[in-house]
């Protein structure tokens, strides 16, 4: 399509110079072809065929699939049908995470699995905190804002990537001894 389009035009702006090149183009490969054996010819010619199915099904494959959905269906919905967008799913579990103690930053990432979200969790925390208890509070949380406050289901156990980052070293001075007498 990049190709195609230059040519077109060029070919609506000076069709005989560039008809002519096309014809010269043509003899060429004729008496090139006039020249090379018929077993050669038939293997080229089924080589380029193969070629050209496979970039028009790889053109035609990626015509017809879907594109990835974007939205979830809220389950507590009395009458009519309610989605939202999982950049609101991932917006709420941040923030939701980032206000929890020990944690630094926080980041997510969803997906729609049989009309429910599947969620991924990635957690820098602060080095003191205790990993376990941690991680088993982020994954409540993320629980607890899918299912309750946005109303989407949850199609699995959230993923949690926790990182704690190292404790900050402590300094500890030299003792300081009787002075020395070479104050500057």
């Amino acid at each position: 399509m990049l190709i195609a389009l230059p040519l077109g035009i060029a070919l609506c702006v000076a069709p005989m110079p560039i008809l002519g090149a096309i014809g010269q183009g043509l003899n060429n490969l004729v008496s090139w072809l006039d020249t090379t054996p018929a077993l050669a010819r038939i293997l080229l010619g089924i080589l380029f065929a193969l070629a050209w199915m496979v970039i028009c099904l790889l053109l035609l494959v990626l015509e017809l699939r879907r594109p990835p959905r974007r939205l979830a269906r809220v389950q507590r919905v009395d009458s009519g049908v309610v989605e939202v967008s999982l950049k609101t799913v991932t917006d709420h579990i941040a923030y939701e995470l980032e206000q929890l103690p020990g944690v630094l930053r926080a980041r997510s990432q969803a997906s729609v699995r049989r009309n429910a979200v599947a969620v991924e969790v990635e957690v820098d925390t602060a080095g003191d905190v205790e990993i376990p208890a941690q991680a088993s509070q982020i994954v409540e949380v993320v629980r607890r804002v899918v299912e309750e406050k946005v109303g989407v289901r949850l199609a699995q156990p959230p993923q949690v990537r926790l990182r704690a980052t190292p404790a900050p070293a402590v300094v500890r001075r030299p003792a300081e001894g009787p002075p020395s007498g070479n104050n500057l």
